[in-house]
């Protein structure tokens, strides 16, 4: 069965003021014997952008799995302070035969949000993704960021207070991915939400968050948690400062250390 972003009641737990999600001493081992996740231990304050970077199969998507609550941990735990989680899987998943409209009305369908009221929230999710104007097209008629946008609108509808995302551009073309990420930027810096990013590109952690985590090869411990001092609101442009540059590096240098 395919997955589709979606929202998920995920139990909250009390946690210290400030606080939207806690890792504790999380461990992650599969029926299959694998080994995910090793004593991680992670917290994110609310109105943080927190980014996971590490070789692959390190345990990134687990961890969002995890705060889900799609998964539970075989060691440890994992605790909320909303129960308002969005999560944007790689790929857009959208049903071909919907329209744009009803695909982002989806998860406010199924939520059984009263009609009047779930088409204002679409009608506001398409208008902050750019999308009004293609709100009757199919799916087979949109790029492959306009298609990843009606995902992010989907999500937005039911105005979650965390968004998880695994690695929503990877799949996208560079100057399309770069228009995502001033996309998500933007909508971040407006909204303060809580959002766990995953991403392979050192360059796309250091752009959108306020600290990167490098975790090892699993299983997936963490390596280094490095804050990023970039000011929000972060311009393109912020790409070419000597900082950002700084920052980019000192990154990848943990990475290439873990590997």
């Amino acid at each position: 069965m395919h997955l589709v972003d979606t929202m998920h009641d995920v139990d909250a737990r009390h946690l210290t003021k400030g606080l939207q999600a806690s890792f504790d001493h999380v461990g992650m081992r599969y029926p299959t014997g694998t080994q995910a996740l090793d004593d991680v231990s992670l917290t994110v304050a609310k109105g943080e952008c927190v980014a996971l970077v590490g070789p692959s199969g390190c345990g990134k998507s687990t961890l969002l799995r995890l705060a889900a609550g799609l998964e539970a941990p075989t060691s440890g735990s994992v605790a909320l302070g909303t129960t308002s989680v969005g999560f944007v899987f790689q790929e857009p998943n959208l049903l071909p035969w919907s329209s744009v409209r009803r695909n982002v009305g989806l998860l406010a369908r199924l939520a059984k949000v009263p009609k009047a009221e779930r088409e204002g929230r679409v009608a506001a999710a398409l208008d902050a993704v750019g999308l009004t104007a293609f709100a009757d097209q199919l799916p087979r008629a949109l790029s492959g960021g306009m298609r990843m946008r009606v995902s992010l609108a989907r999500s937005l509808v039911l105005r979650p207070e965390m968004m998880l995302l695994d690695e929503p551009f990877g799949a996208l073309d560079e100057l399309t991915r770069q228009e995502m990420q001033g996309e998500l930027l933007r909508l971040y810096e407006s909204r303060r939400f809580t959002v766990l990013f995953v991403t392979h590109s050192v360059a796309e952690a250091v752009l959108l968050a306020r600290r990167v985590v490098v975790m090892s090869p699993r299983p997936g411990r963490i390596a280094a948690t490095i804050d990023i001092d970039l000011p929000y609101p972060r311009r393109p442009e912020v790409r070419f400062s000597p900082r950002y540059v700084e920052h980019v590096a000192a990154v990848s240098d943990v990475l290439q250390g873990v590997r």
